[in-house]
């Protein structure tokens, strides 16, 4: 009888060990290869027939790409798996929580549903479950995006219809840049300016600092993103930034706020002029979302660079990656503006996986173009980061269109 209770015992001991011994296999196999493909702050998780990733993308140009390829990339590894919680990350920071059942995911993948039909059974959040932040808690992170440097090639560009005798004038600069991030949230940027030709002021001739910023970004709970800044910005301007924004309707619906304190300054490769710390500056905004047509309007409000006190009012449209958009300013002195903006996504759609040093091109191009050049009102500094950018295109419904309508 004690031979026979023993080896129940061990019976039961060997299927728990195996067990154990195949989950924590498809853990640390699954780690090793999201990792080696090139995604960062890569976490798995398998419990109770759930597999749980974590990951950032900083190696396909797009984050939906980035998404479908790891689709491909694990479809063979979820025999033993019911449902998939993907939670995507940016400077290891979550941003959108995405659940699909596993049997949806294959038969979309095989052809066996549609599109439209697979984008209706996936679960897309931008809020993070609180079940999913206990399970990630404290499980280990393989390939990680801190220290390393990113050189970025990047052309800058500008243009404005002139009088009759130069009816175009254009500025083209090469700016290269260097990113890089130490911990969680923290990003850093040095840009330097190397003109190749300007129709527009003689002090945009020389070769010269154009950025140079720290940036810490939070999430302070679910919908809420806090984005400060420390540098040297555009338009000559050095101090302090602060943007916060609250995303409402699972990000349909954004209310921003944005704070700045700068003064003066000018970097030129023999000289440095600045002036102490001396202008406010502020804007308060709202961004509406109209999901089945990828549009978005917007109006803000504030005080500007000019000292000048405008409203403006924005309308964009999303086509995959494109982005094209119009826009309207007046102040309270009376003075219109208005023009329109665009972005593209350029060569290459996959970059080189991400190390120590890395070269690559800019994700996007992008452009604002305003009808009247001597009418300054409306204008703001760029920092290089704005908490918009840092969600970049991950919106719930904007992932759920692209995969209906663009994916073929």
């Amino acid at each position: 009888m004690f031979n026979y209770f023993l080896s129940i015992i061990l019976v039961l001991f060997f299927l728990a060990s195996s067990v154990v011994l195949s989950q924590n296999d498809l853990e640390s196999n699954l780690r090793k290869l999201i990792s080696h493909a090139g995604y960062e702050n890569v976490q798995v998780r398998y419990l109770e027939r759930n597999l749980f990733i974590g990951f950032e993308n900083r190696l396909y140009r797009f984050e939906v790409t980035a998404l479908l390829e790891l689709f491909k990339l694990i479809k063979n590894d979820l025999e033993n798996v019911n449902n998939l919680f993907l939670l995507i990350k940016n400077k290891n920071i979550p941003i959108v929580e995405i659940r699909v059942d596993k049997n949806d995911l294959l038969d979309w993948l095989n052809g066996v549903i549609t599109n439209s039909e697979f984008s209706e059974l996936m679960d897309i959040k931008i809020n993070e479950d609180d079940r999913t932040k206990e399970i990630f808690n404290g499980v280990e992170q393989s390939n990680l995006s801190s220290f390393k440097f990113d050189f970025v090639l990047k052309p800058t560009y500008r243009f404005q219809f002139g009088i009759f005798s130069r009816p175009v004038l254009y500025q083209l600069n090469f700016a290269p840049h260097i990113e890089f991030s130490f911990w969680k949230g923290m990003s850093g940027l040095y840009e330097i300016t190397f003109p190749i030709h300007n129709d527009f002021s003689p002090r945009e001739d020389s070769v010269r600092t154009s950025m140079a910023v720290i940036n810490q970004t939070f999430r302070l709970s679910n919908s809420i993103y806090i984005s400060t800044s420390l540098g040297y910005f555009t338009f000559d301007r050095y101090g302090f930034d602060l943007e916060s924004r609250w995303y409402l309707l699972n990000g349909d619906l954004s209310v921003g706020l944005n704070i700045g304190y700068t003064g003066y300054a000018s970097f030129t490769m023999k000289n440095i002029y600045y002036s102490d710390l001396y202008l406010w500056t502020g804007v308060v905004d709202f961004n509406y979302r109209i999901a089945e047509y990828d549009l978005t309007l917007g109006v803000s409000a504030g005080r500007y660079l000019s000292k000048d006190n405008t409203f403006r009012f924005d309308i964009y449209r999303n086509f995959g990656e494109i982005q094209i958009g119009f826009f309207a300013m007046r102040s309270t002195e009376g003075i219109s503006n208005g023009g329109f903006s665009f972005s593209i996504p350029i060569f290459p759609a996959k970059h080189l996986k991400p190390g120590i040093f890395r070269i690559r091109t800019p994700d996007h191009l992008s452009y604002t173009y305003k009808v009247k050049i001597a009418d300054l009102i409306g204008l703001k500094y760029e920092t290089g980061f704005t908490v918009s950018n840092f969600i970049k295109k991950m919106n719930p419904s904007f992932i759920k269109n692209y995969i209906n309508y663009r994916i073929n």
